[in-house]
């Protein structure tokens, strides 16, 4: 395993400031070209080697809100394996259909198409998927992913620091389900309505892709009810790593998370891929303790919690289309919930435009 994480300060998205803390990332790992060599086995010149950034796009919104990977980060990833030769696209897609419509609107709310253009990337509006065989995963031993993932030489997670009311908190490690097209995500929360299963499953997918390079935008997270509905909190530091999980380990430390709470470290920790303490990591660049502070939580992370529907409620339907369990329903201009059928994923409360799902 892969235990070094490197720490670059970064107190605003200005972009000269973000390019300088993502290239001490990368040199502190051998050089983009040395990453593009090692994710295919081959050195020197050749064919353009194809590199795909999975950003968190998780909804149309604006980079302020915090919600997704700032597009200043984005750019500055991509322009430094553009200068290494590569063809470098970007890609996400998130929790409802997976539509050139929809990915448009996605992009273009969250600055990530130009972010993308800025760098010398594009924006992919590949919507094809490929089922894969996985016989080495724990517990998902099949499943669709998007096409350009798995034509990749290399792909890089650049993730958003936040809380997430039903895994503790999304990293790196989470932000890999976006590879999994559209629909296919709410099919997945119904066939492991157990977190611990969620987590495996999770895992069982990074491995799979096995992401060469982890990057973390921590200039700014989310605290509160997230992964949307939370509030920005300022940290000032972009981390990152090749392994996925020892970046999710020092996301946890540098949250005030206990470790132990975090499902897909655990998971992790399980299948020795990393180790179960903080402190056991190489910590590179600036000292963690100067950056280490207290997120909020979401707004419960107790498993008996329920979503609970707000006056706010517009009845605009996208919590019953998102909800695997199909245990949503909009009557009277409102959102109605089925109890006894709900497994508590909280894809309503994530996916709730309106923030009018609470977690009680």
């Amino acid at each position: 395993m892969d235990n070094h994480v490197y720490i670059a300060d970064c107190k605003d998205y200005e972009y000269n400031r973000v390019t300088a803390a993502v290239e001490r990332i990368i040199d502190a790992f051998g050089g983009a070209t040395a990453l593009l060599d090692a994710s295919t086995g081959k050195s020197g010149a050749g064919k353009s080697k194809r590199v795909l950034v999975k950003p968190n796009i998780l909804m149309p919104k604006k980079p302020e809100d915090a919600a997704t990977t700032h597009p200043a980060v984005v750019e500055a990833v991509c322009a430094a394996f553009v200068k290494a030769g590569a063809e470098v696209a970007v890609i996400d897609s998130t929790g409802g259909p997976h539509t050139k419509i929809v990915l448009k609107l996605l992009y273009g709310k969250t600055g990530i198409e130009e972010a993308a253009k800025r760098g010398g990337a594009k924006a992919l509006y590949n919507t094809k998927t490929k089922k894969v065989r996985n016989p080495e995963g724990r517990i998902l031993k099949k499943f669709d992913l998007l096409a350009p993932v798995y034509d990749a030489d290399l792909v890089i997670t650049v993730a958003k620091a936040k809380t997430h009311g039903y895994m503790t908190m999304t990293g790196c490690v989470k932000n890999m389900f976006g590879c999994i097209p559209g629909m296919g995500k709410p099919l997945l929360h119904r066939k492991y309505p157990k977190r611990e299963d969620f987590a495996a499953m999770l895992i069982d997918i990074n491995e799979y892709i096995k992401p060469g390079l982890s990057i973390l935008d921590m200039v700014y997270g989310m605290e509160g009810p997230g992964p949307a509905s939370g509030d920005p909190k300022h940290v000032g530091i972009i981390a990152g790593g090749i392994s996925p999980y020892t970046v999710d380990l020092a996301q946890s430390y540098l949250m005030g998370k206990r470790a132990e709470s975090i499902y897909t470290i655990q998971e992790a920790v399980a299948r020795g891929l990393v180790p179960n303490d903080p402190e056991a990591l190489t910590w590179l660049g600036e000292n963690p303790e100067q950056f280490r502070t207290s997120f909020k939580p979401a707004a419960t992370n107790k498993k008996d919690a329920v979503p609970v529907i707000m006056d706010n409620c517009t009845g605009c339907g996208d919590c019953a289309r998102i909800c695997p369990m199909k245990c949503l329903e909009i009557k009277d201009k409102t959102a109605v919930i089925k109890e006894k059928d709900c497994i508590k994923c909280y894809c309503c409360h994530e996916f709730c435009p309106q923030k009018a799902i609470s977690l009680e």
